[in-house]
């Protein structure tokens, strides 16, 4: 992938959910109606998903320690890390033990938008958040250490970096991979992030690591000094570039896993499918 990060799963972190399937009844006769286009309808097309988020303010959110703020929440995305080769500088940037802070005692998100577009057979749901922060450990590794020890390589800089959103969201739409009305429901979604109104990104730590730069004669001494300004400041760009992108990517990929049965569920209610559940 050309200039971009790389984001991956450690390890599984979506929850179990109980196994389900879909049932298309006869729809002779029987058009597909809007049961939830926003306003007065929301609520019905957004119940599901209500729910799901509910849970996750339950069961994910846990309370931050005192000493940092009782009025902010944790969400761990443990088993997620960011990955980019940089090309400011000889350096791979890994990025972990992600965390997103939230408000703790109030909602952290609203749903905007809920609804089925009967047309197109999808449905279009939009979620907006309130001020997030996220946090995470960047490391650097150097190619050549890396090389020398795969499994426990030495990084070259370690820092704390955090990101703050204010109204960011994404926006997703959901449809069903079937041909037409026949056969059990098999979805795809698109998620894309909302730009935020304001963005910040605050890193302590960082910037160990120096240009290998050889002072051969006192006149190349503030060249030089030049030139590791512009490196500084070209690799804290680009960090930061990196990190803001990761993070959103991240965050409508996780969002997306975690409410995959319930924008499954809304769109078979909405093309006229009974669902079951299994044990």
């Amino acid at each position: 992938m050309n200039n971009a990060w790389i984001m991956f799963l450690v390890m599984g972190t979506v929850p179990h959910y109980s196994s389900s399937s879909t049932t298309l009844p006869d729809l002779t006769g029987k058009d597909p109606r809007i049961i939830g286009k926003p306003s007065p309808s929301t609520q019905r097309c957004s119940t599901r998903i209500q729910a799901t988020m509910d849970s996750m303010q339950n069961s994910k959110i846990v309370n931050a320690p005192v000493s940092v703020t009782s009025s902010m929440g944790v969400m761990d995305l443990a088993g997620y890390a960011l990955h980019q080769h940089l090309r400011s500088a000889p350096y791979d940037m890994y990025v972990t033990s992600m965390k997103v802070h939230v408000p703790a005692r109030t909602k952290w998100y609203r749903i905007e938008q809920c609804y089925f577009d009967p047309r197109n057979k999808s449905l279009e749901t939009r979620m907006g958040f309130n001020d997030l922060a996220v946090s995470g450990i960047a490391k650097l590794y150097d190619e050549n250490a890396v090389v020398q020890d795969p499994l426990l390589p030495v990084p070259a800089d370690v820092c704390n970096m955090t990101l703050r959103l204010r109204k960011s969201g994404i926006t997703m739409t959901t449809r069903s991979r079937n041909a037409g009305w026949r056969g059990p429901i098999n979805i795809e979604t698109k998620t894309q992030f909302i730009e935020p109104d304001y963005v910040s990104v605050y890193a302590a730590g960082c910037h160990k690591v120096s240009p290998r730069i050889e002072h051969r004669s006192d006149s190349a001494l503030d060249e030089n000094e030049s030139v590791q300004g512009r490196y500084v400041s070209d690799l804290t760009r680009e960090m930061e570039d990196v990190f803001v992108k990761g993070i959103q990517a991240l965050l409508a990929t996780y969002m997306e896993k975690q409410l995959q049965p319930a924008l499954k569920e809304t769109l078979s209610t909405n093309m006229g499918y009974t669902i079951s559940y299994g044990k």
